[in-house]
Formats: structure tokens, sequence, C-alpha cells
């Protein structure tokens, strides 16, 4: 997993298959209204709420896409642990490329506006949450293939 201001999301170009073209995307977008969004090389969905709490959420581990998370506005908290920690409860679903989880939530993490996080097929994340209170959030989550070809 990686954390970071957004002002460095680009250093991780090379790490991360359409991290270029996705953030052009989203530059050009006409509307970041709530919804999905489809580009040449991923798609992205525009997401806002409010947190809910670390007991009451599951982790998520993916097989296909690379999790690029952006706050926009507001905060969430987010915990990790390697997939080969964690116990699942729910399968793999091919459709939607998720399978659920459940860990120890000791590793978290405050993300705040104007910071990013990706998370890879070993990282599985339990994100839109937090440890006491409530918060509100707005973010960009790009899907983006291990499959370079789209």
């Amino acid at each position: 997993m990686i954390i970071g201001q957004i002002t460095h999301i680009k250093d991780y170009a090379s790490l991360v298959p359409n991290l270029e073209k996705g953030l052009e995307a989203i530059k050009n977008s006409e509307s970041l209204a709530v919804g999905k969004y489809l580009f040449d090389g991923g798609y992205y969905l525009i997401q806002e709420g409010i947190t809910k709490s670390f007991k009451e959420g599951t982790f998520e581990a993916h097989r296909n896409y690379i999790d690029v998370q952006i706050i926009v506005k507001g905060s969430e908290e987010i915990a990790w642990l390697d997939y080969d920690q964690l116990k699942s409860i729910v399968p793999y679903d091919e459709l939607t490329d998720k399978e659920r989880l459940i860990g120890p939530t000791s590793h978290s993490m405050l993300i705040k506006e104007g910071m990013f996080w990706i998370a890879f097929l070993s990282d599985g994340h339990l994100a839109v949450s937090h440890t006491d209170k409530p918060y509100s959030y707005r973010k960009i989550v790009l899907k983006l293939p291990i499959n370079t070809g789209g």
C-alpha cells in the first residue's frame, strides 16, 4: 500500500499501469458528479458519504484491479492488512473483483483531503471508516487493471 499527498501521486506512475491516463481523464472530465466513468485504461468512481465504524465494516481485496483512492473533500480512516493475514468471509466475485475478509484493524490511518492511497492486490483494505467519530468524505476511486491491455 502507498499513502501520500496528491502532489506526489505522479511519482508512482511507473508502478501503477494507466495511472497517468486515469488522472488525465479526471482532469478532463466535464462532470465530477457521483457515479462511474470509463476511460481508456480503466474506470473511476466518484463517491461521497459518511464513514462507518471499523466494527461495522469488512476488508476487501481485489485480483484484477489496483485501487487508487483520492480524498477530494473531508476524511476517512482506512485499515490495512496483508491479504494472507485475513480470513475470507465472502468468496471472490469476479464480476465485482472483490472478496470480503475479516481481520484486526490495528494498522489504520486517517486520510485527509488532499491525500491519496493505493491498494495493490496483496493489500487487504477497509476504507470509508472511523475509529471514534464519523467523517464526511468525497473521493475519487480509480480502478486500474493489472493487465495493461485495459
